[in-house]
């Protein structure tokens, strides 16, 4: 033993080294590419290079303890699934803070077996027939068994490039299938054994949420839940979007704020008390994973106190680690056990900022004055921000920083102290004079939130980063560090460099024909090579159904918010040159202003009369507002600049109706395409009528493939060669239609749908031709 404690002394100060070489292994493992290998070889060659065979060897034995950890992990994704062709029936075992309600839907997280003892953690969704029933889940704060019949299912991957990938991110959590429950039959209140810990925390946790929804006022009762328990309601997703717009999402995740804040005051009141140290070391223990359970184990959560326990620990027995000793061994254990760890937003942030504070203290603690040396602390890491940026926000806020240092010391100073002061004094008596003032507070700060939110921030929108380019931006990011650590001038530079990097999208040879997955809609994006000029024909939308009040979700998220928007920044875009509209249906302009509210558009093109739908006039009316031109166009108008765009239709004033759609040529890279939006038959005759010469390459297939549409005179004439069909999946108006697909298919047109092959999409650079056609989704 001892010689063994002498061996790992050795390491100290380097176990940054095996936690690299177990990095690299499990993205070689998990998401293997030829880019992770070349890392992954790297790492084993600068492994090796220490010639400290102690280092050596514990780097190997790390690097074969995660092969195992991933593999065992991708055996349990092979493992039999629940049937998904007929209705199964089974038993949930839900613990109580895994309820999501939300208007009418209800979302559960837990343990599903079936009499044949097939067990598997699964996502089930009920929607609730009535009010009373939503009441009575409402009220549920114990461990539930529910007996019911459901329809499994794979859950979607990503659709959109560089869109949200729900299968994957369930994958993170160890879910493989999401369950629609059909009938509830039965429900069954369970006690837990008293050494069943997990289910105790999760209760106490459950009635701490209830409680301050009913003792505190509505925005007091968020915030306690959030910032005490790391329960993010349904009310709190309505201000998610403007959180993030300040750059201050991250005040309101649990991470190593809350945990110091907790963990300090817990050991300054038991030293006050007069535990003596050692005493205290177990007690500290103790109370970090009771306080780890009681915020429903969230990666931030466990990661500082995973981290605060090493650096207890080391100073409790002597292990002479260094602070990133420390930070390595903490992750080196949150990979053994959860080898997705890095691949979640959540332990990328969690992470990586753990790991730059290690980095920028040192540099600010030169500065002498203390507010400029906090600013300079929070706008340094804003910076060490930037390479995650780019693989997942694709948008960095400048002002992120500033807000950070000035709202840090509210959150730390004051709204923990007195938040957790109310909480505990709430036991004991309720003084309403407080929780009023509390409320007042809170609303005081959400109206200066979204004020800020819409006057005063500034992003740099840098679209993804490419692999290689993440490397380099993380290869300088380092190298500024450095040299400022050393106070060398080429920091400056450095700085430079790093910030230009931000706007690598003028340099991008490529350019894009891309026809989005809004599910029942259309939106299409053409984007022109060095970010030239970005034009969107058609928003997508959804039509809102109306419910009951109680039924209505808080936050309805607008389709674009989760398709379109994301792509566009993904694609670099700030502005929209030109937005053209078909026609006023809701499916094809219904996101005009949301999209206009992310991403401001400059002008926007429509045909004659559309405007006499009342819901796109009002639209039109309050993007003219916001600074954006409107023009009315009709058939022979050319909207040209870098795309040219040939409007074929409509000929006369209509009513914005499908046969009133317009119809949008353009010719890009000896590839011709044609957008047609909803024109149906008789549009199409009309069309061949008028411009009988005319020849597509690529057809915007009209009307979502409805029968109405693509008359096979109309195809064969066109001489199609691929036809794109924009429609949401299982939608209800069985789009596309028999009719449509075997006009197309007797024409030799290949087909490409949206709700079967995601995003499909066409790239060309001025050094090559269009290329064939791209899917995001390839297979099942």
């Amino acid at each position: 033993m001892l010689q063994w404690t002498k061996h790992l002394k050795q390491v100290n100060n380097y176990w940054v080294f095996p936690v690299l070489l177990t990095i690299g292994t499990v993205f070689l493992v998990l998401k293997p590419s030829l880019l992770t290998g070349m890392v992954w070889f790297y790492l084993i060659s600068r492994v090796l290079c220490t010639g400290n065979k102690t280092l050596i060897s514990i780097s190997f034995l790390c690097m074969f303890t995660i092969i195992v950890s991933c593999y065992l992990t991708l055996s349990k994704e092979k493992q039999p699934k629940f049937s998904e062709t007929s209705e199964t029936t089974g038993q949930l075992v839900v613990l109580p803070d895994k309820f999501k309600i939300d208007g009418d839907q209800l979302q559960l997280e837990g343990e599903f077996s079936t009499h044949k003892k097939e067990k598997h953690k699964v996502i089930a969704f009920y929607r609730f027939d009535s009010e009373e029933e939503k009441q009575r889940w409402e009220k549920e704060n114990q461990v539930t068994k529910i007996n019911l019949s459901g329809t499994f299912e794979i859950p979607i991957t990503q659709t959109n490039l560089n869109g949200f990938d729900y299968r994957q991110h369930l994958r993170e959590k160890g879910v493989y299938q999401t369950l629609t429950i059909s009938d509830i039959h039965t429900i069954k209140i369970e006690n837990p054994k008293f050494y069943e810990i997990l289910a105790w925390l999760s209760i106490i946790r459950k009635k701490a949420i209830d409680y301050c929804s009913d003792t505190f006022l509505e925005e007091t009762a968020m915030h306690l839940k959030t910032l005490i328990f790391g329960f993010k309601s349904s009310e709190f997703s309505q201000k998610e979007g403007m959180l993030a717009n300040l750059g201050i999402l991250h005040l309101f995740s649990l991470s190593g704020m809350h945990v110091t804040f907790f963990i300090g005051s817990f050991r300054y009141l038991f030293l006050r008390w007069g535990i003596v140290v050692d005493r205290l070391f177990w007690l500290q223990l103790l109370f970090s994973f009771v306080y780890a359970g009681l915020t429903g184990f969230s990666i931030s959560v466990v990661r500082a106190l995973i981290q605060s326990i090493f650096s207890l620990s080391n100073r409790q027995f002597k292990w002479h680690l260094s602070s990133l000793d420390c930070w390595s061994l903490s992750l080196l254990v949150g990979l053994i056990f959860q080898p997705y760890l890095l691949f979640s937003i959540g332990g990328q942030l969690s992470y990586s900022l753990s790991f730059f504070i290690l980095y920028v203290q040192p540099i600010v603690e030169r500065i002498q004055n203390r507010q400029l040396q906090m600013y300079c602390f929070s706008l340094l890491l804003n910076i060490a921000m930037i390479p995650l940026v780019g693989l997942s926000f694709f948008e960095w806020q400048l002002t992120s920083s500033l807000f950070t240092f000035l709202l840090l010391p509210v959150f730390e100073v004051i709204l923990l102290p007195v938040l957790t002061v109310s909480l505990l004094g709430s036991f004991l008596f309720k003084l309403n004079l407080l929780i009023n003032g509390l409320e007042i507070y809170f609303l005081i700060q959400r109206a200066a939130f979204e004020w800020l939110s819409r006057y005063s921030t500034y992003a740099i929108v840098t679209g993804v980063f490419s692999p290689v380019l993440f490397l380099l931006i993380c290869f300088l990011l380092f190298l500024l560090l450095h040299t400022m650590y050393i106070r060398s001038k080429k920091s400056y530079v450095v700085g430079i460099i790093l910030i230009l990097m931000l706007y690598n999208k003028y340099l991008s040879f490529n350019g894009t024909v891309a026809f989005i997955d809004v599910g029942q809609g259309d939106s299409i994006f053409i984007q022109a090579p060095f970010h030239q000029e970005n034009i969107l024909i058609d928003t997508g939308g959804k039509i809102d159904f109306k419910k009951e009040e109680w039924a209505v979700k808080a936050k309805q998220p607008k389709n674009a918010e989760y398709s379109v928007i994301p792509y566009l920044k993904s694609k670099g875009v700030k502005y929209l040159d030109k937005v053209l509209i078909s026609h006023g249906d809701i499916d094809h302009c219904g996101d005009l202003l949301t999209i206009n509210d992310k991403i401001p558009i400059r002008s926007l093109y429509f045909p004659v009369g559309t405007e006499n739908k009342v819901a796109f006039r009002l639209m039109m009316n309050r993007l003219k507002k916001t600074g954006t031109k409107c023009y009315p166009i009709l058939v022979g108008a050319s909207i040209s600049q870098k795309i040219p765009l040939k409007i074929l239709a409509p000929s006369i004033s209509g009513t914005g109706e499908n046969k009133d759609s317009m119809v949008v040529y353009t010719k890009i890279a000896g590839r011709r395409f044609l957008f047609t939006g909803d024109l149906e038959k008789e549009g199409e005759q009309q069309l061949l009528e008028q411009f009988s010469s005319l020849k597509v390459d690529v057809l915007k297939v009209g009307h979502h493939g409805s029968k109405t549409s693509s008359d096979p005179v109309f195809i064969e004439k066109l001489r199609v060669a691929d036809g794109i069909i924009s429609c949401g999946r299982n939608n209800r108006f069985k789009h596309p239609h028999e009719e449509s697909i075997s006009a197309l298919t007797k024409s030799d047109v290949k087909i490409f749908q949206t709700d079967k092959n995601g995003m499909i999409y066409y790239e060309w650079s001025p050094f090559s031709k269009m290329s064939s056609a791209k899917t995001i989704i390839t297979g099942n």
